[in-house]
């Protein structure tokens, strides 16, 4: 199985789960200390936050439009 929940599907309940995503990169925000990618599929949007340097150099490498699979813990609510 490629996801355990769909982009649209994620609410304040599914906090501290860890979730296994995939999806097109919509839009990607730098802010220095934190990288921001917006990833969506068919059913909604769910914005992922990078905070982990290591991460942030990977992500570097990703263009919008770009399919990626993901898997953490969630710490919030989509969009």
């Amino acid at each position: 199985m490629y996801r355990t929940k769909t982009c649209g599907e994620l609410k304040i309940n599914n906090v501290e789960e860890t979730v296994e995503l995939s999806g097109w990169i919509q839009k990607i925000r730098n802010l220095g200390g934190m990288v921001f990618i917006d990833l969506r599929d068919e059913f909604g949007i769910t914005q992922i936050v990078i905070n982990d340097e290591a991460m942030q150099e990977q992500a570097k490498e990703l263009n919008t439009e770009s399919c990626i699979h993901i898997s953490r813990k969630s710490c919030g609510k989509s969009k």
